[in-house]
C-alpha cells in the first residue's frame, strides 16, 4: 500500500526532482511517482558517458548553476575549436569558425548526474519508480491518485511532465477546462519529436583536421551535428538530431560525407528516437510545432481549486526547452504550493 502524502509529484525528471528537493527543505511531505525504472526523464546519460537527451547548459542559466553547485557536480566547456561544416544538396563546405557551440557547457558525468544529485537530497522512499499514474480525481479537497501500484491520497498534485504527454497518459476527473486542454494538447514536447544519433569512435579524429565536429545540413537525415566527446578525449563522439526516424547506417553514411571516410567506421552507434518513448511523447508528437505555446498562461495556472499544477520546461517563460526551463518551472510551482499551503 502506497503512503498518502501532502504533495504528489508525477515525473522524476529535472523539474519534478527539483520541486521535490525544494519542498523537502521547506518541510513539506512529498512523493515523486515515476513510470520508468530510472530517474531523469529527458536527462539520459549512457556508456561511455554520452547524453541521449539534454546535453548543454549556459553560464547565465542561474538555476542550473545553482543546482550544479548544490550537488557538487563539475562541468567543462563544450569543445568548439576549429571549423564547422555546411551541407546543401550536392555541396559540402567548410566554414571558418564554429558559431554552433559558442559558450555552452556540459557536465563531466553527463546531464543525468544532475538528476542523481537532486535525488540524493531526498529521503528514502520519496521516489517511487515503476509506478505509473493512470488517473487523478479531485473531490472534497483531496486529489485521489490511481497508480499501477495502488491508490494514493494527496492534498495537492503536480504534473512534472510535458502537458501533452500527461493528457495522453492520465485521465482527469473532473475534466480540466477546455481552454487548458486545447493549449496543452497542442504544446510541443521539447525533444519529443527528435531522433538523436550518437556515433562513437576511438578518438575525435576530426579535430586533427581542424574541424570542430559541428555541422549544419540541408540534406539530412541529421540536420545539426556536434562533437560530444568526453572532456579529456578518451573517446570521440559525434551526435546529430533528426525530426524523422534514422538508421545507424544512414547516419554513418552522412557523417562520412561530412567528416571523411573514417567517420563511416564508428565502433558503435546509439539511436534514441524520443518519439517512441510513451512516457516522454504523446502520439503524433512530430505534428506539434507551435512553440509559441511554451510558457502559456494556461500552463502556469492552478486547477481544481489550486490543488493541481503543471511543472515542466514547456510551461516555463524562462528558457523553455532547456534544463533551465525545467528548474525554473519547479521554482514557480514550489512558490505557488507554499503560498496555498
Amino acid at each position: 500500500m502506497l503512503p498518502d502524502t501532502e504533495v504528489a509529484i508525477i515525473g522524476a525528471g529535472a523539474s519534478g526532482l527539483r520541486l521535490a528537493t525544494q519542498l523537502h527543505r521547506a518541510g513539506v511531505d512529498c512523493v515523486v511517482f515515476e513510470a520508468r525504472d530510472r530517474i531523469g526523464g529527458r536527462l539520459l546519460t549512457v556508456d561511455p558517458g554520452v547524453d541521449l537527451g539534454a546535453t548543454w547548459f549556459w553560464a547565465q542559466e542561474t538555476d542550473v548553476v545553482e543546482v550544479i553547485s548544490e550537488c557538487g557536480l563539475t562541468s567543462f566547456a563544450q569543445y568548439s575549436t576549429g571549423n564547422m561544416v555546411f551541407q546543401i544538396p550536392g555541396s559540402r563546405q567548410v566554414l571558418a569558425g564554429n558559431p554552433l557551440n559558442a559558450n555552452s557547457y556540459r557536465l563531466t558525468d553527463g546531464m543525468q548526474s544532475l538528476a542523481r544529485g537532486l535525488a540524493d537530497q531526498l529521503p528514502s522512499g520519496a521516489i517511487m519508480l515503476n509506478t505509473r499514474v493512470v488517473s487523478l480525481d479531485y473531490s472534497d479537497g483531496v486529489v485521489n491518485i490511481h497508480t499501477s501500484e495502488g491508490p494514493v491520497r494527496a492534498q495537492r498534485a503536480v504534473i512534472a511532465l510535458p502537458p501533452a504527454t500527461a493528457l495522453a497518459n492520465i485521465a482527469f476527473t473532473p475534466h480540466l477546462p477546455d481552454g487548458f486542454v486545447g493549449i496543452a494538447r497542442q504544446t510541443p514536447v521539447w525533444m519529443g519529436g527528435v531522433t538523436k544519433v550518437v556515433a562513437i569512435y576511438d578518438t575525435p579524429f576530426w579535430r586533427d583536421r581542424g574541424l570542430a565536429g559541428s555541422a549544419m545540413s540541408h540534406v539530412g537525415p541529421l540536420r545539426e551535428i556536434h562533437d560530444i566527446s568526453d572532456e579529456h578525449a578518451t573517446f570521440g563522439a559525434l551526435f546529430g538530431f533528426s525530426r524523422e526516424a534514422v538508421s545507424a547506417q544512414t547516419a554513418l553514411a552522412q557523417l562520412g560525407e561530412l567528416f571523411g571516410e573514417q567517420a563511416r567506421h564508428a565502433r558503435s552507434v546509439i539511436v534514441e528516437d524520443w518519439s517512441r518513448q510513451p512516457f516522454t511523447s504523446p502520439p503524433g508528437v512530430r505534428q506539434l510545432n507551435d512553440y509559441q505555446l511554451f510558457g502559456s498562461k494556461a500552463l502556469r495556472a492552478g486547477y481544481w481549486d489550486d490543488r493541481l499544477f503543471y511543472s515542466s520546461t514547456e510551461t516555463s517563460v524562462d528558457s523553455p526547452g532547456h534544463v533551465q526551463g525545467a528548474l525554473a518551472a519547479a521554482g514557480r510551482v514550489g512558490q505557488q504550493l507554499l503560498i496555498h499551503r
